[in-house]
């Protein structure tokens, strides 16, 4: 039940995270040179940049929901069910499991297209994580050059642009685009043009459904509709999509809003559960050498 929004101004993130969880989310920072183990692998990887976002703590494994490296990369992973499809572990590739393709991601690239280009050396495939749960997921990237998207479909890795700037759960991007061309009227199918853009400025038929490409109606008419631009006006977005917890939504509800700033690195992390805000900026502290989870 995530939903993620992205602005051109400051190239702001923003996201709920709605996965339930087994162990609590935390603003955490992982040092550079901080060692982990892939789910599947049995040589470790040594992060070169340092990471701060979102994550859940297995054991002495971290689980990354989104996050920000010191070069200002921005990943989040998001639930991909019935849509995702694996590859097969190849011999000469890294083998990750979707849970791990986020600290990967992170760890070792300064760009969404380094990421994009290194795609070809590494396999993910269905294989449990160390809470010996397999979670599909599906991600965003975001850098100074706009907002990208990679699903697992037919067994390989699907790149492309993402032009609307939002994203939420299953379906797959595509068919989330033309189901937002349908709602709109227009013929435009799987893409977004400049009459998708002209149409989210009028005033549309409400939506009164939260199921996930309601969501991304939502946060497409927000980006161009309203045209929010600011961290405030993002976090009251992130609000009218939030699930509280409650007899109706016991275990499906927003664990924390997250705000990024991909241009300044800095994170706001609101535990939806305690209210409690936490924030930190990874390139201001890039040098630090110890974990901090706040």
């Amino acid at each position: 039940m995530c939903t993620v929004l992205t602005l051109d101004q400051k190239n702001l993130f923003g996201r709920t995270m709605d996965f339930p969880f087994r162990t609590p989310w935390g603003l955490t920072f992982l040092p550079a040179g901080y060692q982990w183990q892939p789910a599947n692998q049995q040589e470790k990887i040594s992060d070169r940049y340092a990471i701060l976002g979102g994550m859940r703590l297995v054991g002495n494994h971290y689980l990354i929901g989104d996050g920000i490296n010191e070069q200002g990369l921005v990943c989040a992973e998001l639930f991909f069910s019935v849509a995702a499809s694996y590859g097969q572990e190849e011999q000469g590739k890294l083998n990750l499991t979707p849970q791990d393709f986020i600290h990967w991601a992170l760890a070792s690239h300064a760009t969404a297209q380094e990421v994009i280009d290194d795609l070809v050396n590494i396999t993910v495939v269905k294989k449990k994580w160390f809470d010996d749960q397999q979670y599909p997921y599906h991600w965003l990237l975001m850098d100074s050059t706009g907002t990208y998207g990679i699903e697992p479909l037919g067994g390989r890795l699907v790149c492309f642009k993402n032009d609307v700037g939002a994203y939420t759960n299953t379906p797959a991007y595509i068919t989330q685009l033309e189901k937002l061309n349908r709602y709109l009227g227009n013929d435009s199918g799987g893409v977004f043009t400049a009459q998708s853009k002209k149409d989210l400025t009028k005033e549309n038929p409400p939506i009164s459904s939260r199921n996930s490409s309601d969501r991304f109606i939502l946060a497409a008419q927000a980006r161009w509709g309203r045209k929010i631009t600011t961290s405030k006006e993002l976090s009251a977005f992130l609000r009218s999509v939030t699930v509280p917890k409650n007899e109706h939504h016991p275990h499906n509800y927003t664990h924390y809003q997250a705000i990024i700033n991909q241009e300044s690195g800095e994170y706001r992390f609101r535990n939806q559960l305690t209210g409690k805000i936490a924030t930190y900026n990874v390139k201001e502290n890039a040098q630090e050498k110890v974990i901090r989870r706040f």
